[in-house]
């Protein structure tokens, strides 16, 4: 069984103050739950973050860059990420979203519900999210915070996770189901967003209904846009090693 951690457990571990670990939370760096109002933390994920982070670090002090070094900023194009993904949000009728693979926005969300916005508005829900986000790198359907499927891929250039592509804020159509679970605990999302009950069931009719059957369609829809930004960025990067090739040689 995976161990959880206390916030001041995580704050002897990773060496910090408790104010660096809300913050890490706020932007998605960390993620954690509640129980009985206070935070906890999975030890397997805060250790498998960790070896990420000490990997990172070894790499970005290697004296030669590599294919596999480059971020999102310097192999993709974030305005013709956002038009092809704004493009590809409103043909599935779902909101998406391109993120680093810290958590930190790389695109504005394209198609966003009214619902989610009023989640987002809330720093808590955008933490929440962003979690949500991350987790979609490994390819799998899963339910978030709010109870609304997110579905994903991460997009790799040069053996190296530059980036990851969400599809959200929608849910499963099922004729069988007269009040699914993500509506009945509106109050309870609204409780711990410290957000408006009565805000979020006016806004609920706004959030996207997917057949069940076009689950598994769109989650490979979704991961083939991000098979296309790999693509798109695995071109540039080899454009732009050519021109640095270019540039070192004519220093000669």
């Amino acid at each position: 069984m995976d161990d959880l951690l206390t916030t001041r457990q995580l704050q002897e571990l990773l060496q910090v103050d408790r104010i660096t670990i809300y913050r890490m939370l706020h932007d998605g760096r960390l993620r954690g739950f509640k129980v009985g109002g206070q935070w906890r933390f999975s030890r397997q994920e805060i250790e498998a973050w960790l070896q990420e982070k000490r990997f990172a670090r070894e790499v970005g002090e290697a004296p030669v860059r590599t294919a596999g070094e480059a971020g999102p900023s310097r192999v993709l194009s974030p305005s013709c990420v956002q038009a092809v993904q704004g493009i590809c949000a409103e043909a599935l009728g779902i909101g998406m979203i391109t993120i680093e693979p810290d958590g930190t926005r790389f695109t504005e969300i394209s198609n966003s519900c009214d619902f989610c916005n009023i989640i987002l508005s809330s720093d808590l829900g955008k933490m929440q999210c962003a979690a949500a986000w991350r987790s979609a790198g490994d390819g799998k359907a899963r339910l978030c915070h709010a109870g609304l499927y997110c579905v994903g891929a991460s997009v790799e250039v040069g053996d190296r996770v530059v980036a990851i592509t969400a599809g959200c804020q929608f849910t499963i159509l099922d004729s069988d189901v007269k009040d699914p679970p993500w509506r009945t605990n509106l109050a309870g999302l609204a409780a711990g967003l410290e957000l408006s009950e009565e805000d979020l069931k006016a806004a609920a009719g706004s959030v996207r209904l997917v057949p069940d059957e076009h689950l598994q369609r769109t989650a490979r829809l979704v991961a083939r846009v991000a098979d296309t930004f790999a693509e798109i960025g695995q071109e540039r990067l080899s454009l732009l090693s050519r021109l640095e090739h270019i540039a070192e040689v004519s220093k000669v």
